[in-house]
């Protein structure tokens, strides 16, 4: 993707017409809002750290011929475009300005700048671990700083470049897996770093693609009406119970309940054996208890 600085065009001359198209979707999809000083930091900040991961990738490129390397500068260099447009949408002045690769306006950014190309040139696994190390630091920062913004436009931006820095970290780590290395982060938190690394890589676009464009989504389809079930059908009626005998024998004894009416009707139970005590109970001239 081109710049307005040619200068900072390395690896990238070919692109315009998707930053234009991205510059656009911003504008049309995301509306102007009024700018925190928070936001207006977090932008100038991120312009030049995203600067900061594709230089040092070009130079270690150069240095070892990897293609991860040349590869992950080019999406660097698409993640310096998109905060470029948020620049030029709200009239801020670009820090870059006409800086070539491994010049910063930012002296922490040079800095680490220095120390990181140092880092890499030492070795391929020391050149695997700084980018990972740039990873880690993007993907904390953005996070940190996307905690005290609330512009749609910004946001979104700033949720593509925190995708796109996970699927990174997954590059760099698979590399090093390769070489039988290892990578501990040092910004982010070991449980959202195991999350990345043992997560797949993530696809679609959160600005204007198919991960969201700023627009209401489409209403979703009505679900077709299940079938009304059947009637159940009716169940039989229970059989009667047998009226019990409330009469022992002889030599047994039995008991039994008995309900009456006004005449004293009652109906019993009765099992006999050696003592037979009954009892019954009716209703008006109904009750009475009896010992066979």
């Amino acid at each position: 993707m081109e710049l307005r600085n040619n200068k900072n065009n390395t690896g990238n001359t070919n692109n315009s017409h998707n930053n234009a198209d991205m510059c656009a979707c911003i504008e049309s999809n995301y509306p102007a809002e009024e700018l925190s000083d928070v936001e207006i930091a977090g932008l100038t900040q991120m312009r030049e750290e995203e600067k900061l991961a594709r230089d040092v990738y070009i130079t270690l490129f150069n240095t070892w011929n990897q293609k991860v390397f040349d590869n992950i500068s080019k999406a660097e260099q698409r993640h310096m475009d998109a905060v470029l447009c948020l620049l030029n949408k709200y009239d801020l002045t670009d820090p870059i300005g006409d800086n070539e690769i491994g010049v910063f306006t930012d002296d922490d950014l040079q800095s680490l700048y220095n120390t990181l190309v140092d880092q890499g040139n030492q070795s391929l696994i020391t050149a695997l671990t700084t980018g990972a190390t740039i990873e880690d630091l993007d993907i904390f920062d953005l996070m940190e700083l996307s905690d005290d913004i609330d512009n749609l436009d910004i946001l979104a931006v700033f949720n593509e470049l925190t995708k796109g820095s996970r699927n990174h970290m997954r590059g760099f780590i698979s590399q090093l897996t390769l070489q039988n290395e290892s990578y501990s982060p040092q910004y982010i938190s070991q449980e959202l770093f195991d999350s990345i690394i043992n997560s797949d890589r993530e696809r679609g676009g959160s600005i204007c693609g198919d991960s969201g464009n700023g627009n209401k989504g489409n209403k979703g389809n009505k679900g077709n009406n299940g079938n009304k079930g059947k009637k159940g059908k009716k169940g039989k009626k229970g059989n009667k119970g047998n009226k019990g005998n409330g009469s022992g024998t002889c030599d047994g004894s039995g008991s039994g309940n008995g309900g009456g009416n006004d005449s004293g009707n009652g109906s019993g139970n009765g099992n006999g054996n050696d003592n037979n005590n009954g009892n019954g109970n009716g209703n008006k001239g109904g009750n009475g208890n009896g010992n066979g």
